[in-house]
């Protein structure tokens, strides 16, 4: 049974529906964004950056010993040859595949969330900030818009670890000042990933961490 440290951040989201995509025997473990739970020596052991997502594998399919892995891009690509899921692809739509997959932590998930950190959290209110962020988050959903307007999902006509990255970060488009009507393709596909029973048990997973973290 895989172990999965969770944290409520997009990142933690995206593991939380690649495991349940590919059915996979799991533990959850939340993983605070402090060392409450964890003392500090536990967390760097784990991760670097004391803070999840993390998954411990017990039986790697190479048959190597236990694997240790933390960082969400790593981790789902692990999973998918873990479970042939990127091997079932071609050359061509395997590398469709990880370049949105990268473009997504490199590119959209830094705009989106600096857009959100200078609407929403940060103390200084600095109008000129927000309207470049506003300006770059646009310019990544039309991007997005224009791709999908083309294909079903994001890497092509097949469901892939490129959608579940992308999917925790359009979840938030509220936030980020988003009106997803503008972007019809964007929302069309929204809409249908929201459907699937993988999405709708991260979710509840989500939520019920949150209701924890509360009572606590």
């Amino acid at each position: 049974m895989i172990k999965f440290y969770y944290t409520p951040i997009p990142d933690g989201k995206k593991i939380a529906i690649f495991l349940e995509e590919l059915e996979l025997s799991y533990s959850i473990h939340p993983f605070k964004l402090s060392n409450v739970d964890y003392p500090l020596q536990t967390l760097t052991a784990l991760s670097p950056e004391e803070r999840g997502p993390i998954i411990i594998d017990p039986r790697p399919h190479t048959g190597e010993p236990p694997l240790t892995l933390h960082g969400a891009s790593t981790i789902l690509v692990y999973l998918a040859e873990k479970s042939g899921h990127l091997s079932s692809f071609g050359l061509r739509h395997r590398y469709d595949v990880l370049q949105w997959l990268f473009w997504v932590e490199n590119k959209l998930m830094p705009t989106l969330e600096n857009m959100e950190y200078f609407s929403h959290h940060s103390k200084r209110i600095i109008p000129s900030t927000i309207e470049l962020y506003q300006h770059e988050t646009t310019a990544v959903y039309q991007s997005l818009n224009q791709s999908l307007t083309k294909n079903m999902y994001i890497a092509g006509d097949s469901y892939s670890i490129a959608d579940i990255a992308l999917y925790p970060l359009i979840d938030a488009y509220q936030k980020q000042r988003i009106d997803l009507q503008n972007y019809p393709a964007v929302n069309n596909w929204y809409q249908r990933i929201s459907k699937r029973q993988a999405v709708v048990i991260a979710r509840r997973i989500d939520t019920e961490w949150q209701l924890k973290g509360k009572m606590e």
